[in-house]
């Protein structure tokens, strides 16, 4: 039995996959499986991930009969999960190479937290370094007004997963971000370690505006409903600050890439 499973979805992502499936093939940990599936790729993805599955047994690879979306894949991937550790890995990002040592010695010294993640280096299509995300610490006074960790650098415990249901699958955009609400409206409690993680991509088509778009309204969704339904009790900022984000619906999504980039993203590590 292994002691972390690596969950990976796939869609379309050939160019990128290598780097992605090597950054978790040579970590400093060895001891986990690999979960991969390909999401009905149009591309060569799954042949690529083929290719990694004849050389190394812990790479476990299945495909969709047809495109289920992220969310579906998702919960698909942790149900095949055989150990109760599950860290997410996207298929164009770069994991570093101590990150699931970090986050596996954080959470079996710690029972009492279900989620820990670290910060994250941006990078374009070209590997260039564009930016650095950190996160605050400060999970309690944030978790309304934003989601408080990086998926692409997390790790969380399947057990808790599986008590709040897994991830909405209604939901393709900010299901991360409901599921660590629904993890906080269980009491459980969630971490961020200093350390830079993960190589988090941003591609060109990331950006279009129906896909800015949604992710803003998903995210003024499951925040009133982590109000409503998970009930979380918001402070006055987090009602100035969800006011804030449907006012900003009715601007450009250029400018609300702009003023994300401006507020999230820093120029350095410190």
């Amino acid at each position: 039995m292994p002691k972390v499973s690596v969950i990976m979805p796939v869609y379309n992502t050939e160019k990128y996959l290598p780097q992605a499936i090597e950054s978790i093939l040579n970590q400093d940990f060895s001891d986990f499986e690999f979960i991969i599936l390909d999401d009905c790729s149009k591309d060569k993805s799954f042949e690529i991930c083929q290719l990694y599955a004849q050389k190394d047994k812990r790479i476990k690879l299945f495909k969709n009969k047809e495109n289920k979306w992220i969310s579906f894949c998702r919960n698909k991937l942790i149900s095949l999960a055989e150990t109760n550790l599950i860290c997410s890995q996207d298929s164009d990002d770069i994991s570093a190479l101590n990150r699931i040592s970090l986050l596996y010695n954080f959470l079996e010294k710690r029972p009492e937290f279900a989620v820990c993640s670290g910060n994250l280096e941006i990078i374009d299509e070209n590997d260039k370094i564009l930016w650095f995300r950190k996160y605050s610490q400060n999970i309690e006074k944030i978790i309304l007004k934003k989601s408080p960790i990086a998926n692409w650098a997390s790790i969380f415990r399947k057990s808790a997963f599986l008590e709040v249901w897994g991830y909405d699958k209604n939901l393709d955009f900010a299901e991360d971000y409901d599921l660590w609400l629904k993890f906080f409206s269980k009491w459980y409690k969630i971490w961020v370690l200093q350390n830079f993680l993960s190589k988090h991509r941003i591609r060109t088509w990331q950006t279009k505006s129906k896909n800015l778009k949604q992710t803003l309204k998903n995210t003024i969704f499951v925040q009133k409903r982590a109000k409503n339904i998970y009930k979380i009790k918001a402070s006055f900022s987090d009602y100035i600050h969800y006011f804030l984000l449907n006012i900003f619906l009715i601007f450009p999504s250029s400018f609300i890439i702009f003023l994300f980039k401006k507020l999230e993203y820093k120029n350095d590590k410190r």
